[in-house]
């Protein structure tokens, strides 16, 4: 979580952080939207209670750990069908940062996305009412740095920040998926995905063989306004959820917990085993105590 809250700070230095109810990636959010759905998908995170802003912080795989007999075209494809600017070109990949409210929750959500339109989409917005004056003041921000500079952030962080490339809008971005032709792909695999993420565009490429036939990207903000519309009672629930999760936490004595579900019966907040880190280092921990 540091790189998010370096690079917010970067682009906008007055962010008020102590407004932030929440801090997390797509994943983690997803695990209780779908818990909050009686999916038996069972996940394990931590949490972390920075003043009064929570972190979920997502318990993540070695990046080197391989599936065996895995068969597909979902990292393949990404690599040949899109392409890095000159800027950017050895970046490893795109991590987004967006800010909205869901309900009375103020939330910061980092998401890994698969690419962006060069040419913007008319009316391709997220869902959320205060995403384009945010995404505007980044835009802003981003038009007063000077490109390509490098800075080590602190004396105790070994993280370098560097400003380069251009800041897309968030109704450029879009997520894709890959399938066999003969399977059809069920949209409401990824629609959650989208609506956590904000996520405005769609691709679904199909292909015979590894062959894939001009495969075009969709705005489907549509269907995620219609599937949050569908799913009213689900996202109600989920909500409660939410506000009940950071409560324990806040009233707990630790401020460092692990939420974890194993498919089945209640949701556990338990004590993280051992000392740990803390999600952020001293400098950023004083920083966000410290705003008023």
């Amino acid at each position: 979580m540091e790189p998010v809250v370096r690079s917010l700070l970067a682009l906008e230095p007055d962010f008020k952080l102590q407004d932030v109810d929440l801090v997390a990636c797509g994943s983690t959010i997803g695990n209780l939207l779908r818990f909050a759905g009686s999916l038996d998908m069972p996940f394990r995170f931590d949490a972390d209670l920075v003043g009064d802003t929570v972190f979920f912080i997502r318990k993540g795989k070695s990046p080197t750990e391989t599936i065996e007999d895995l068969r597909g075209y979902g990292h393949t494809f990404p690599e040949r069908y899109t392409t890095w600017d000159r800027d950017v070109g050895r970046s490893c990949s795109h991590q987004r940062i967006i800010e909205y409210d869901f309900a009375d929750l103020h939330l910061l959500v980092r998401s890994e996305t698969d690419g962006y339109l060069k040419k913007q989409e008319p009316h391709a917005t997220a869902s959320s009412g205060s995403e384009e004056n945010v995404q505007a003041s980044i835009d802003q921000s981003f038009a007063e740095l000077e490109v390509g500079n490098t800075t080590a952030v602190s004396d105790s962080s070994k993280l370098e920040l560097r400003m380069q490339g251009v800041k897309k809008s968030q109704s450029q971005i879009f997520d894709m998926k890959t399938r066999r032709h003969l399977k059809t792909f069920d949209m409401e695999e990824i629609l959650p995905r989208l609506w956590v993420n904000q996520t405005p565009n769609f691709l679904i490429a199909y292909h015979k063989s590894g062959l894939f036939e001009n495969p075009q990207v969709s705005n489907v903000k549509d269907k995620v306004l219609e599937w949050e519309k569908e799913h009213a009672t689900l996202l109600s629930k989920f909500h409660v959820l939410l506000k009940r999760v950071l409560e324990v936490i806040k009233d707990s004595k630790d401020d460092r917990v692990e939420i974890s579900w194993d498919g089945k019966g209640p949701l556990r907040v338990t004590k993280q085993i051992g000392e740990g880190n803390r999600v952020l280092p001293s400098d950023l921990l004083q920083k966000w105590d410290g705003f008023d």
